[in-house]
């Protein structure tokens, strides 16, 4: 019985998902396509309106990324805060022993506690690199600057997938936790804020890879764009005169 109910959860969760992942991909994509168009003017306008186009960009993608690590903070406190006020089970069996059962966190949320506290740290300290980047960027050149993000954004990416992997260990927990110890009213509320939380993330990650990607073009424009500066002066043709001795 426990099975099926898990199962049939499961699949209401991927067809949310997927559902989700649809409408979210449409605006992305949208997102996507005025980047390149503004990729293809960057390719056709001379080289100081080019400069000054190429910071904008960094800079959107800065405050892209702002907002990403901001929203990814809101997550992981949204899923500590039910955990620190989630009322302690009942104890299985009533006796007189309820006042020792009260003082003592239940294991489960022990454990879900520590690393949801650890993934706080990365974050916050990722925000305050980007802080830092925000203020290099009129110092930095772009090149570096963009290797630092996509630094950063593979650090995220990282941090999303321990993520994931705890909301997907969340979820569990509490429904197996919630079906022991209470009746089935009380877990269609903690599914739901699991699935919000799960959906959420979902969000994240869907806008990191594509950021990296967005960042991974950038990246290789400008790597174009320094290595025809280079190489303007070496065009020497050599013409290799073949002998053909019979």
């Amino acid at each position: 019985m426990l099975l099926l109910l898990l199962l049939l959860l499961l699949l209401l969760l991927l067809l949310l998902l997927l559902l989700l992942l649809l409408l979210l991909l449409l605006p992305l994509l949208l997102l996507l396509l005025l980047l390149l168009l503004l990729l293809l003017l960057l390719l056709l306008l001379p080289l100081l309106l080019r400069r000054l186009l190429l910071r904008l960009l960094l800079l959107l993608l800065l405050l892209l990324l702002r907002r990403l690590l901001l929203l990814l903070l809101l997550l992981v406190l949204r899923l500590l805060v039910p955990l620190l006020l989630l009322p302690p089970p009942p104890p299985p069996h009533h006796h007189t022993t309820t006042t020792t059962t009260t003082t003592t966190t239940p294991p489960l949320r022990r454990l879900l506690l520590l690393p949801l506290l650890l993934l706080l740290l990365p974050l916050l300290l990722l925000l305050l690199l980007l802080r830092l980047l925000l203020l290099l960027l009129l110092l930095l050149r772009p090149l570096l600057l963009l290797l630092l993000l996509l630094l950063l954004l593979l650090l995220l990416l990282l941090l999303l997938l321990l993520l994931l992997l705890l909301l997907l260990l969340l979820l569990l927990l509490l429904l197996y936790y919630y079906y022991y110890y209470y009746s089935t009213t009380t877990t269609t509320t903690t599914t739901t804020t699991t699935t919000t939380t799960t959906t959420t993330t979902t969000t994240i990650t869907t806008t990191t890879i594509l950021l990296l990607l967005l960042l991974l073009l950038l990246l290789l424009l400008l790597l174009h764009h320094h290595h025809h500066h280079h190489h303007h002066h070496h065009h020497h043709h050599h013409h290799h005169h073949h002998h053909h001795s019979q």
